[in-house]
C-alpha cells in the first residue's frame, strides 16, 4: 500500500457464529474427507461425484505479517500435481451459498438439488476459497476492492502455486464481487496465475456502478481472460 496517512472508518463487521448460515468454527489443521455420494449440506442437496478432501483454515501470510485463512477442496489421491482454482471473498469461505441465497427472491431461481452445499457465495462448487482482509477469522480490516486486496490476492496466488499438491497453476473464478476482485489481482501480474473467469462483473468501479449514464455504462460479460 502507498505511505500515505488516511483516516478511515471502521465498523467491525458480525462475528461469525457456529451454526450460523452453516459455519463451523474455526479449525485451522483440520482434514476432512467428504466420500462420492454423500450429501454433507442435507439429504435434499446434490449428492458428491467424487471423493473430495477439505483442508480447514489453511493459513498464508500476507506481505505486510497480516494472516489470512483458505479452506482447501482438493482430491484425496492424485496421481499428478493439479492446477488450482481460487475464489477471493468477503463473505465468508465457511458459509454455505445454500443457506444465503434465501436473501434473494426465489433463491435465484437455484434449485438445493443443484449443488451440492459445499460451494460459497457467488462461488464456484467447490474451489479453493480465500476470505478477503477482515472477513472472517482473518487479520486486518476489509478493505473493499482496490490495491490491498490486490496485494493480499497476489501473495495469496503465489502461497498456492506452492503447495505441494498444485502444480504451479492457479486460475481465478467468481461471480460479481468474486469477479471485480480478479480484474485488481491480476493486474498486479501475480506470476502464477494463468487465467481469471470473472462473469457478471465490472473493470471500471467508478464508471460503471457510482457514477454510471447511458454514455459510460458497459454490458456485464461473461469471459475467460488469460492472463
Amino acid at each position: 500500500m502507498p505511505n500515505v496517512n488516511i483516516q478511515t472508518a471502521v465498523k467491525r463487521v458480525t462475528e461469525p457464529k457456529v451454526g450460523e448460515n452453516g459455519y463451523t468454527g474455526f479449525h485451522p489443521g483440520k482434514v476432512e474427507v467428504f466420500k462420492a455420494g454423500s450429501q454433507p449440506a442435507g439429504s435434499d442437496v446434490k449428492p458428491l461425484t467424487s471423493d473430495i478432501q477439505l483442508e480447514h483454515d489453511v493459513q498464508v501470510i500476507a506481505r505486510d505479517g497480516a494472516r489470512l485463512y483458505m479452506d482447501v477442496y482438493r482430491p484425496v489421491e492424485w496421481q499428478e500435481k493439479v492446477p488450482a482454482i481460487l475464489s477471493w471473498s468477503p463473505y465468508g469461505k465457511k458459509y454455505s451459498a445454500l443457506d444465503m441465497l434465501p436473501m434473494t427472491i426465489w433463491h435465484s431461481c437455484v434449485k438445493r438439488s443443484d449443488l451440492s452445499g459445499l460451494e460459497k457465495f457467488e462461488g464456484l462448487d467447490p474451489a479453493t476459497c480465500v476470505d478477503a482482509r477482515g472477513a472472517g477469522n482473518n487479520d486486518g480490516h476489509i478493505g473493499v476492492l482496490g490495491s490491498q486486496e490486490a496485494e493480499d490476492g497476489y501473495d495469496v496466488v503465489e502461497a498456492v502455486a506452492k503447495l505441494p499438491w498444485c502444480n504451479g497453476r492457479v486460475g481465478m473464478a467468481g461471480n460479481s464481487y468474486l469477479a471485480i476482485s480478479q480484474w485488481f489481482i491480476a493486474a498486479q501480474q501475480p506470476p502464477s496465475l494463468k487465467a481469471i473467469a470473472p462473469w457478471e462483473g465490472l473493470s471500471d468501479l467508478y464508471r460503471e456502478q457510482f457514477c454510471n449514464s447511458e454514455s459510460t455504462m458497459r454490458p456485464r460479460r461473461r469471459q475467460l481472460t488469460l492472463v
